[in-house]
């Protein structure tokens, strides 16, 4: 995970994420001592004129018509001959964090790794060089390196700083430690003063690649208290709760997202329609893909048009129901969506369209070429068609599976022909 070259310069250069001291009272009497006991030097004056000198390059000044000159200001500084240990590792940070500035990272590293194990600077300096070199490693995404230093920071400073354990939890996720990002992530979120997103996304993760989804939906829940507008913790919530089946509360969880607007893709609201339907809830699992169908998010083919008149049939809505399964008939060419739309068109009593359908569906070949004519013997039936109910009946008869029942329609057919007075 590379850092942002804006958040990297920001830090190098001073501007860093302020720590929250916590060290017992015995050990911050002996970190006093240590800061005590730290020499501080000043550069010498040979030195200090020559850096001087690489500042103002690092300055534009529109006076002169000069622009800022990092470059210059490397070069200028590299030429120095130091021979005070001091003068050598102040040099050395500086033209580092010029290089890192500059983007050369490999010899940024080089030189404030230098610096730091000449161990002569303040004890800021000494500790912001420890700090720039785990940035810096992880920058590289070399995360041991980033491990490493950031423990020596720790030694050095014993300063519990969030901004640090979040990035140690990174790079142990990085090396797929999972429970030491867990636990540098659960430091971060212990010791920030305010509430940050990152160490609950990367426990989240953790939990996620380990398929701990339990522990992923606390994490989830946890975030949604201190950031309940984040649409991040809302979706992947629901997710958790399906893999951990508990239908109910993904139901609820996905409901919630929708109202907020956090719903965005196909695949949330195809799920969120299954959940209806799971929960007796048909109509609005109809109404829910016809709506996204309709915005297009959804895509309107063959699949998700049969999808939503099942929903339909479900709820009852036999005419709404063919409806869908026509328009899908009408993309795949299938001759069992045209049975469908038959069989709801009859339960529906429009026994017109339903043999319009039926007869499409035998045109295309269907399979269930038995079934549908006995359909028809009852459509043509109900329509006073009798000679035509009559006619798929005897067809039917050829049917091992259906002739008990053609010769029962036969039987009432003929009766009711006679008795209206009707030639079949």
């Amino acid at each position: 995970m590379k850092l942002s070259r804006l958040i990297l310069t920001a830090v190098l250069v001073g501007t860093s994420v302020t720590g929250t001291m916590m060290p017992t009272q015995v050990s911050a009497k002996t970190l006093e001592e240590k800061k005590k006991e730290r020499p501080v030097e000043v550069m010498s004056e040979r030195v200090g004129k020559k850096v001087a000198e690489a500042i103002d390059l690092l300055t534009a000044n529109e006076e002169e018509g000069r622009d800022a000159d990092p470059k210059g200001a490397i070069k200028l500084l590299e030429e120095i001959e130091p021979k005070k240990e001091f003068d050598k590792a102040y040099l050395a940070q500086l033209i580092g964090k010029l290089y890192a500035q500059e983007g050369d990272y490999k010899k940024a590293l080089e030189k404030i790794k230098y610096a730091a194990d000449l161990d002569v600077l303040s004890w800021d300096d000494q500790a912001g060089v420890l700090k720039v070199l785990a940035i810096l490693s992880l920058q590289e995404e070399n995360y041991q390196d980033a491990i490493n230093y950031y423990g020596k920071w720790f030694t050095f400073t014993e300063e519990h700083d969030p901004a640090v354990y979040t990035h140690l939890s990174l790079s142990y996720y990085q090396l797929k430690n999972y429970k030491k990002t867990v636990e540098q992530a659960d430091l971060a979120i212990k010791y920030a003063k305010e509430p940050k997103a990152d160490p609950y996304q990367l426990k989240m993760s953790a939990y996620v690649d380990t398929k701990n989804y339990k522990e992923a939906i606390k994490v989830c829940v946890a975030a949604i208290k201190y950031f309940p507008e984040d649409k991040k913790w809302w979706v992947p919530l629901a997710q958790f709760y399906l893999m951990e089946e508990d239908y109910a509360r993904a139901l609820s969880t996905f409901e919630l997202s929708d109202k907020q607007g956090f719903l965005n893709k196909a695949a949330h609201y195809t799920t969120l329609a299954q959940l209806y339907s799971m929960y007796g809830i048909p109509y609005k699992a109809a109404t829910t893909m016809q709506q996204h169908m309709k915005s297009g998010l959804i895509e309107k083919d063959a699949k998700n048009l049969s999808v939503a008149a099942n929903y339909f049939h479900q709820a009852s809505e036999y005419k709404k129901a063919a409806e869908q399964y026509l328009a899908a008939a009408k993309l795949s060419k299938d001759p069992e969506h045209y049975r469908k739309v038959g069989d709801l068109l009859a339960i529906a009593e429009e026994y017109k369209s339903a043999v319009d359908a039926y007869e499409q569906a035998l045109e295309l070949g269907s399979a269930k070429e038995g079934s549908i004519k006995v359909a028809l013997i009852e459509a043509h039936f109900y329509l006073g068609n009798y000679k035509k109910a009559y006619s798929y009946a005897r067809e039917s008869l050829q049917s091992k599976q259906y002739k008990r029942m053609a010769q029962g329609w036969i039987g009432y057919i003929k009766d009711t022909a006679q008795r209206k007075n009707v030639d079949i």
